[in-house]
């Protein structure tokens, strides 16, 4: 299992085009099983970040999705709209409810 937590942070009044990218760029996840989940959310104390709940059966698939050259150009319009690189952080799920457990 391969979770991870992504916070983005937009640049000022891009907020909206970021997740709206970010929602059409998901799509592209819809038919594929190792992807168990892709959450995009705004923060509410924050009017610039957006976070991304991925949940992938293994590192490598998702790797290999994020190399499929139909993301490219997403990755291209979204990554100007940003202050700097996302933060990622790995997490090892542990239990709950949810596809991770």
């Amino acid at each position: 299992m391969h979770v991870l937590l992504n916070r983005l942070t937009a640049k000022p009044g891009q907020r909206a085009l970021v997740v709206d990218n970010l929602l059409e760029s998901g799509t592209l996840f819809d038919g594929n099983p190792a992807c168990l989940m892709y959450l995009v959310a705004e923060a509410s104390e924050d009017a610039d970040d957006i976070w991304v709940i991925d949940v992938w059966t293994s590192e490598e698939e998702h790797a290999e999705a994020l190399r499929d050259p139909v993301l490219q150009p997403y990755i291209s319009r979204t990554t100007p709209l940003l202050e700097g690189m996302p933060e990622q952080t790995h997490v090892e799920p542990r239990g709950g409810k949810g596809p991770a457990t």
